[in-house]
């Protein structure tokens, strides 16, 4: 196998390789569903399908609008990466070149994937047209995509407008930038060893981008009027994506100047916080051992939580005005819009109040926040880093070159053309669930094997490739890290054996070794069995997190092992069995039941 460095182990974090992999899968498996599922169909007789349809329906769309997960991972990982600098004594000015360089090299190859070579850009959309490649290469007087007909198709032209088009890795790249600064500035005057005062500033600095998010966009429109979703009136394209040849030099100039501001998906107000809040996790995470707040994945939790409630109670209400002042289809319409965070304005539809963003960015950011609390609870404060990482190799191989994959999307076109050939003999014809579960199974499958054959020359070739290797062969940081003997194109290969295979998986708790220092307090405070009684007790309690009781029995069971049998995790066994009993059986009724029996007016 060749290899970028001498073969050394990587400190890793395993539920951030974790999450990084597990956010790269769904996305795949999500995009496919969106893709290949006729969705219409199921729509115009979904009184005779059951209510399983409706929830899924319900479900899929909130997971598609979880881009703040991966902002989560992202700046976590990236502040370890900065405090391990700290730590080894880089100077401040290098750790923000690095992370300047690096934002600005991930925004530029972003733009191209965009419009160029990922899958809705120039390259990809080709796949479209399997059945008929002369269409992709037709001229077409084409305006702004969001206003096509549903009858048209992206193809070659997309390159013309699409570049600015805003997505989340453009939301990570300028994270990274403003990141960088925010903690270069931070950091002056060892300032960065005080971890508490740290993480109370980035708190602050999370609230007050949110704050600001309304008047940065009423700024932009006074700039602009009617951005993002206003039209060009010389050329009736779309303002946030100007389109080369066709509108003037200075909207083309200023695209990438208004965009990141006040973009339609992820833009850095308000999806900055998000950001600075992943900062927080990650500052947290590399204190001393002896100086973790074992609290601080509750605490969070917790704070997700509250996001959570209140930004869904929001989005209830949201949907019932629209429904009152509209009617119901327009409503689910409107929800099947929550992952595109600026179409909850009024900016997109003027019936949407004013603030709704709000909630929108609370339910979906605070779902997330809690789900990457969750991780590190059951994996790094328990002490089960290594295990956790060997039995989840498969999802973390999706995450090892995350942006490649992303990229590369257009190979469930490709699956999308032959299944729907086999099945149907049309091309491109939409399938049911059947159909549509068998593509998303071969599109992974298909991902994984392609990784497994590309790991064995450390993914040369990969976007992550190129990017490392102009960083490590330019910024003086990185360079200084390699041996003269190391070749230029070895710079920027992922040392796959240290860092994916066999790291340093670090852990935040060991309860071994806290059990062989003293064992009467460890016994006393039986954290796991507290731990597998509480997801017991909120698995049997709720419906939404019903599926808390599968990982409360596991947790039960090792509880058991660690701690000996005590009254909490002999309750929690008990009723860990009863919610996943439960848990099944809610899921068969549903599969059963028919959604005209519950009555509701579809």
């Amino acid at each position: 196998m060749l290899i970028s460095q001498p073969v050394k182990k990587v400190k890793r974090f395993a539920t951030l390789d974790f999450a990084r992999g597990i956010a790269i899968f769904l996305m795949i498996a999500l995009h496919t569903l969106s893709l290949v599922l006729n969705i219409p169909d199921l729509l115009a007789v979904i009184d005779n399908l059951a209510v399983i349809n409706l929830v899924a329906l319900i479900i899929l769309p909130f997971y598609g609008g979880l881009a703040g997960f991966f902002l989560l991972v992202s700046a976590a990982s990236n502040m370890v990466s900065m405090y391990r600098d700290l730590e080894k004594g880089r100077s401040i000015k290098s750790i923000v070149i690095k992370q300047i360089v690096g934002g600005v090299l991930l925004l530029v190859f972003a733009m191209l994937c965009e419009g160029l070579i990922g899958y809705h850009g120039a390259f990809g959309n080709f796949f479209k047209y399997l059945n008929d490649p002369s269409k992709y290469f037709e001229y077409n007087p084409l305006f702004n995509y969001e206003h096509w007909e549903d009858s048209l198709n992206y193809n070659w032209q997309v390159l013309l407008y699409r570049w600015n088009h805003f997505e989340t890795i453009h939301t990570i790249a300028w994270c990274l930038i403003l990141n960088g600064v925010t903690q270069g500035l931070l950091s002056l005057k060892k300032r960065w060893q005080n971890r508490r005062q740290m993480i109370i500033s980035y708190a602050l600095l999370a609230v007050a981008v949110v704050l600001l998010t309304q008047p940065v966009w009423e700024l932009v429109k006074l700039i602009m009027p009617g951005y993002p979703f206003g039209l060009i009136p010389e050329t009736g394209n779309a303002l946030f994506t100007p389109l080369i040849g066709q509108d003037s030099w200075w909207r083309i100039l200023l695209a990438p100047i208004l965009t990141p501001l006040a973009a339609p998906m992820e833009p850095i107000f308000p999806y900055l916080a998000v950001s600075f809040i992943g900062s927080i996790i990650g500052i947290a995470i590399t204190q001393p051992r002896e100086e973790i707040n074992k609290k601080f994945p509750r605490n969070m939790f917790l704070a997700g939580l509250a996001m959570f409630i209140v930004g869904v109670i929001g989005v209830v209400a949201v949907i019932i005005h629209i429904i009152t002042v509209e009617d119901f289809d327009t409503a689910i319409m409107i929800y099947q819009f929550i992952p595109y965070h600026r179409h909850w304005t009024p900016d997109f539809k003027s019936y949407i109040p004013l603030f709704s963003w709000v909630w929108q960015f609370l339910s979906v950011n605070g779902f997330a926040l809690m789900l990457i609390m969750i991780l590190f609870r059951l994996v790094e404060y328990r002490g089960k880093s290594k295990a956790f990482s060997d039995r989840t190799r498969f999802i973390r191989r999706f995450g090892t070159v995350a942006f490649s994959n992303y990229n590369n999307q257009w190979l469930y076109y490709i699956m999308f053309y032959l299944m729907s050939l086999l099945i149907y003999a049309t091309p491109y014809a939409k399938l049911y669930w059947a159909g549509t579960f068998l593509t998303i199974f071969l599109t992974l499958l298909l991902f994984h094997l392609l990784l497994l054959g590309w790991e064995r020359i450390g993914y040369i070739g990969s976007l992550e490739w190129f990017i490392r290797t102009f960083t490590n062969n330019v910024i003086p940081a990185r360079r200084e890290r390699f041996d003269p003997s190391v070749k230029w194109w070895q710079k920027g290969m992922v040392n796959v054996p240290g860092a994916f295979y066999e790291p340093e998986w670090l852990d935040l708790v060991e309860p071994e070794a806290e059990k062989e220092a003293d064992p009467e307090t460890f016994q006393a405070e039986q954290r796991d069995s507290k731990l597998a009684l509480t997801l017991a007790i909120v698995g049997m309690a709720s419906i939404i997190f019903n599926i808390a009781s599968i990982f409360g029995l596991f947790v039960a069971l090792n509880a058991r092992k660690l701690e000996g049998k005590n009254k909490r995790n002999t309750a929690a066994l008990i009723l860990s069995i009863i919610g996943c009993v439960f848990f099944a059986a809610f899921i068969i009724v549903l599969s059963i039941v028919k959604i005209s029996s519950l009555g509701l007016p579809l």
